[in-house]
């Protein structure tokens, strides 16, 4: 993107947030690492950041396009489900203020929980840029991870990936200190809130409210029953890879956070 061009999406951006129009998105890219037990094996999937009417969501790409796909393909026959795009995460996070509502769908199992987070960040007087970006550096510390985000005043929004929020401008970049999980800016789009059944009351309706306690180990009895569960859901597993299911399973033992709070 060319400076001229960049200051004008700027400008654009600023405008309509000063002026309480809605239709900008802004999107991340995750690179994580899903077993801790190998560091070399890294994963990488697109988030999209929307913010509307006092709101922000937070989603999965591929889960929002899962959804269309699988809604419009609901009423034709013979459509192959396993061309949805597949992802591990199936949540979608709405923020407003201090309270987080986190909404997630684990087999056929659809489960909420609300928690009041306000960051205490430290802001360091350290600066650079990135990209385009004028960016500032500060520290946090969430679910058992310390953070080192990077934002800009730039952008006005005081939003970031995931849970994270509360800086005087918008996280371009945040990482945690063992570089398990880092998320960083890679566009900004005049884009409204799509309308997917992920994103209507009905659907929200449908979750089951627990306490993030409850959540977890609700989560945790699902992994380590996966072969009954998978099969009361409705999905075979062959006997030749039910092992492999399992070890699947282990794999994932590095979770974003590793502590309630």
């Amino acid at each position: 993107m060319n400076k001229y061009r960049f200051l004008l999406l700027l400008f654009l951006v600023y405008s309509a947030l000063h002026s309480q129009q809605q239709g900008y998105s802004f999107g991340y890219r995750l690179e994580y690492m899903p077993d801790s037990t190998d560091v070399m094996n890294t994963k990488v999937e697109d988030f999209t950041l929307f913010i509307d009417k006092g709101k922000s969501y937070f989603v999965s790409d591929n889960y929002l396009k899962r959804d269309s796909i699988l809604n419009a393909a609901a009423k034709t026959q013979g459509f192959n489900f396993a061309k949805a795009p597949n992802t591990h995460f199936k949540s979608v996070i709405i923020k407003e203020n201090d309270k987080i509502n986190f909404y997630d769908n684990i087999l056929k199992y659809y489960f909420a929980y609300t928690e009041n987070v306000k960051f205490k960040w430290n802001i360091e007087p350290e600066k650079q840029k990135i990209g385009e970006y004028n960016v500032q550096k500060a520290f946090t510390e969430y679910g058992g991870r310390k953070w080192t985000a990077w934002f800009t005043q730039d952008i006005p929004v005081h939003e970031g990936p995931y849970k994270f929020r509360g800086l005087p401008g918008l996280i371009i970049k945040i990482e945690d200190s063992g570089s398990n999980y880092r998320y960083e800016l890679i566009s900004v789009k005049k884009k409204n809130l799509p309308i997917n059944v992920i994103f209507s009351e009905k659907y929200l309706n449908q979750h089951k409210i627990l306490s993030k306690e409850e959540y977890r180990s609700a989560l945790k009895n699902i992994n380590d029953n996966i072969i009954n569960e998978a099969s009361s859901s409705g999905i075979t597993i062959a006997p030749e890879s039910v092992e492999q299911a399992k070890k699947d399973i282990s794999k994932r033992n590095n979770p974003i956070e590793l502590t309630l709070n």
